[in-house]
């Protein structure tokens, strides 16, 4: 007969990865809402947000809390396999398959970000830090960037999708855990460890420091 051990809820989740994790959309939304309507201005404040954010989520994910670190849930392709095949993942946040969704999101958010910085469409915009690089390969970043955005539509889709899959056919809340911080589970594992919330707010303090010195204060 066979057992099943009873659950238990677990805080797995911290408040700076939750709201990274909301405040990130709402900027890309914007970024896309601003383009689509010529909003430049806008269009560049929404994307030093996001700028600043993904420098957040890079430092966060190496000396954050447990389950935001990459070490803990970016795995090989072994690990990869192994999930696919059935097997428990190793962390309590994202699985192995979600983990390089992150990489991919953040990556492709990381390269519009800065090549927006020095993109120039010849019409409506110019980066703050076009000027520096010449008009010819200004123009060509801004093409790059242009390119970029379908590829952020892309994976941003998938990912709702993977979400809304694993909601309504795996029956797995992915996105109350992510507002409330907890999970229940049947792992019999140790909670996850957390970093205090002061280090969050010094380290995005000086990833918005640094996004503002680079469009703002370098000297000419």
């Amino acid at each position: 007969m066979m057992t099943t051990r009873p659950q238990r809820t677990i805080r797995v989740w911290d408040i700076p990865t939750r709201v990274f994790h909301w405040c990130l959309p709402v900027a890309v939304i914007a970024l896309f809402v601003s383009a689509d309507t010529y909003a430049m201005e806008l269009h560049a404040l929404a994307g030093e947000a996001v700028l600043a954010l993904v420098l957040f989520r890079l430092v966060w994910g190496t000396i954050g809390s447990q389950t935001a670190r990459f070490r803990d849930f970016v795995v090989g392709p072994r690990g990869i396999a192994d999930y696919l095949a059935g097997h428990p993942p190793k962390s309590l946040g994202h699985n192995p398959v979600g983990a390089m969704m992150v990489l991919a999101l953040l990556g492709a958010l990381l390269v519009l970000a800065v090549s927006g910085l020095f993109a120039d469409d010849g019409i409506f915009y110019s980066g703050p830090l076009a000027g520096r690089i010449g008009n010819a390969l200004a123009v060509r970043i801004g093409e790059l960037h242009a390119t970029g955005a379908y590829v952020l539509a892309a994976l941003a889709g998938i990912h709702v999708l993977a979400t809304l899959w694993h909601l309504l056919l795996r029956k797995r809340n992915l996105i109350t855990p992510m507002l409330t911080g907890r999970i229940r589970t049947e792992r019999d594992v140790p909670p996850p460890a957390f970093v205090g919330l002061p280090l969050a707010c010094g380290i995005f303090t000086v990833a918005a420091g640094v996004v503002a010195l680079l469009v703002h204060g370098l000297p000419s």
